[in-house]
């Protein structure tokens, strides 16, 4: 019996000696393969399927070391004729549905483009999947100082700015500034997290960047950095940043791309970039008329909320004459944007749709897509793209396009299958709860809305003021099902009466959604028999949308009131009707004499429209008197008023207070 057992014992001594030796050998082949696949730039995936090659095979290895000598005689015992083939299937199997789906073949594509010059050109970048995610959080201050207090976010916004050059990354922002908020967010990315701290001694500016776990906040690596010039020591922060993420900065056929210094694509002025990062774009290109990064953001901007049609040219024109101060990427944006200005959606696609295929995952690229696809309601394309998007790329921007695009295409279980995937990953987010409401409000399970919504307000009680319009909706909708009829009542277009923003509600499915002209789609849910409730209380953004009646009972117009954590505040629109387009169009037309009767039409039929009768007596006059005395009487009252400016331009009119939008007058 003893025998039996030392032979045992010298059986598996040899058994671990040879499997040792399989470790060894397999361990050296995979560091081999790692720094083959680094070099010349193929899929990483490659040594995680050997790895799990090498890990799945060991039960057959050990058997066979363990009964070589019979095995290699060919004699096998029943078991082992199952294990064998058993283990390899298994094994295979999982490894083709864990990796099915990853692209296994180099991390590196190439790309066309034209240059300044007109030139094609062929440059090489990294693909998305193989990006480097991460985010980027505040800098804090050592000491609390008003002057410099644009430097918390600024530091961090051009560092952003920065990095986006290189496509071997893909930095994120992050707005939380406690440590438990950036954890919760920057998981959501990547395994880290990029902060820092900064103070300003004798005009020297001393800046420590951290490179953070985003599990526990740890320090992985830091960098403090000295001089007297802010914007190169950004430069020399986004070169740590980068040290850090990348794999082989040193290899030969790495994607190398021009790296513009940051006074190069803003501006020297660091007045004019102060005022940039507090998003004071009017007086930032006062500051510097050639800076080119703020005639695009303040573009985008007037575009987003509809300021101006003036400033919207205006500002595409001048991002485009200076788009050669910026990186690449940042000069398709300024061809986007104008194309956009001048209304030609259909390039602007073309052109979004072929940044795209360099980053599918750009969040401004795709911002501008969904910009595009609301203007041309496009609606078939916004869910395929939003759907598209949070599959590839999970994100919370990504996230509330689905939310949308879901809920208006009622699949409300499979959108709170998502949140219920979401909860289950992050158990401790409180605020995703806030979520499941609307979803539940338009499916009608109004009981289960209500117990969520006490929930809500137990576990969020900081968020009462933007999930209000959830009570409202909830004590409406308790003992009512709302049908189509309900809801026709509200279509229709509505204008704001400060800006050119346009609310468009229309029916899709049993579904009343509002669109608004360069911003979104989204469903709304009734709250009472003469409003509507939109918006999401986890974006901090809720909105009641209160339709205006006048003395026959019409709808004339609706008043919006806009919820966020701290206050409300309220908008005023008028409802535009195909006689208010009819005169507006004959107007701008100059067609004078047919203008006037439809706007003395239109007033008759809309009493409430104020502005009418301004255009009506606008058109009186100019016809009363001649085009000299009129010119005339425009010269003498050209000036600046303190804040405000009048000045002519093209024989017409034109005001300007501070950055508000231009106007003519």
């Amino acid at each position: 019996m003893t025998k039996e057992k030392n032979n045992r014992l010298h059986k598996w001594l040899k058994v671990l000696k040879f499997f040792a030796a399989y470790l060894v050998a397999a361990w050296t082949f995979l560091q081999f393969v790692d720094w083959l696949l680094i070099r010349y730039n193929i899929s990483p995936y490659w040594v995680d399927i050997q790895l799990w090659f090498f890990i799945g095979i060991s039960p057959s290895l050990i058997i066979y070391l363990y009964n070589q000598d019979r095995i290699n005689e060919r004699i096998l015992k029943l078991h082992e004729k199952i294990i064998f083939p058993l283990n390899i299937i298994l094994l295979i199997t999982v490894l083709y549905f864990s990796f099915s789906s990853s692209d296994l073949g180099a991390t590196t594509t190439s790309v066309d483009y034209t240059n300044e010059k007109g030139e094609q050109k062929t440059a090489f970048i990294t693909k998305e999947e193989f990006r480097k995610n991460f985010n980027i959080a505040n800098f804090e201050p050592k000491t609390k100082d008003s002057a410099n207090a644009w430097m918390e976010f600024g530091i961090s916004k051009l560092l952003l700015e920065d990095l986006a050059q290189n496509k071997n990354l893909k930095a994120y922002p992050l707005s939380a500034k406690n440590t438990t908020d950036k954890i919760n967010y920057a998981n959501l990315y990547g395994d880290t997290y990029v902060d820092g701290e900064f103070e300003i001694i004798d005009s020297t500016y001393i800046i420590t960047t951290f490179i953070r776990n985003s599990v526990n906040a740890n320090i992985i690596k830091q960098e403090t950095l000295k001089g007297k010039d802010l914007l190169d020591l950004i430069d020399d922060i986004s070169i740590f940043v980068t040290n850090q993420y990348s794999n082989s900065s040193n290899e030969f056929n790495t994607p190398i791309y021009a790296d513009l210094k940051v006074k190069e694509f803003t501006s020297n002025s660091l007045k004019a970039i102060e005022y940039y990062i507090n998003e004071d774009y009017s007086n930032a290109i006062k500051e510097d008329s050639t800076f080119a990064l703020a005639y695009l953001d303040y573009g985008k901007y007037n575009l987003f909320y509809n300021s101006s049609e003036f400033d919207k040219i205006y500002l595409a024109d001048n991002a485009y004459k200076n788009r050669a101060r910026l990186p690449i990427q940042k000069r398709a944006e300024t061809l986007i944007l104008r194309y956009l200005a001048y209304d030609q959606h259909k390039d602007a696609e073309e052109l979004v749709k072929l940044q795209l295929e360099v980053d599918p995952n750009d969040d401004v690229y795709n911002g501008m897509l969904y910009n595009i696809y609301v203007k041309t309601k496009n609606l078939k394309a916004y869910t395929q793209l939003a759907y598209n998007s949070y599959k590839n790329n999970p994100t919370p921007a990504n996230g509330f396009n689905f939310a949308n695009a879901a809920l208006f295409n009622e699949d409300y279980d499979e959108f709170l299958s998502v949140i219920h995937k979401l909860e289950l990953l992050q158990p401790n987010n409180k605020q995703l709860i806030m979520l499941k409401i609307m979803p539940l409000l338009l499916k009608g399970d109004i009981l289960k809305a209500e117990k969520t919504q006490k929930k809500v307000k137990l576990l969020n009680p900081d968020y009462e003021n933007v999930t209000k319009v959830y009570d409202k909706a909830i004590s409406y909708l308790k003992n009512r099902q709302v049908t189509k009829v309900d809801l026709q009542k509200f279509e229709g277009e509505y204008r704001s009466i400060g800006s050119e923003l346009i609310f468009n509600f229309f029916i899709k499915n049993n579904t009343l959604l509002k669109l608004n002209s360069n911003q979104g789609i989204s469903p709304t849910v009734m709250s009472s028999g003469n409003a509507v409730i939109s918006g999401y209380a986890i974006a901090e953004s809720t909105i009641e949308y209160t339709f205006l009646r006048d003395q026959t009972n019409a709808i004339y117009g609706m008043k919006s009131e806009q919820n966020t954590l701290s206050d409300s505040r309220q908008y005023w629109y008028l409802k535009i009707d195909s006689n208010i387009k009819k005169a507006e169009t004959l107007f701008k037309s100059k067609k004078l004499d047919s203008a006037k009767i439809a706007y003395t039409t239109a007033i008759k039929l809309n009493p409430k429209h104020f502005y009418l009768k301004d255009v009506l007596q606008h058109i009186n006059y100019i016809q009363s008197v001649d085009a000299s005395t009129l010119q005339n009487q425009y010269k003498d009252i050209v000036g600046t008023y303190g804040p405000r400016k009048i000045w002519l331009e093209k024989d017409k009119l034109f005001y300007k207070r501070d950055n508000q939008p231009q106007i003519e007058l």
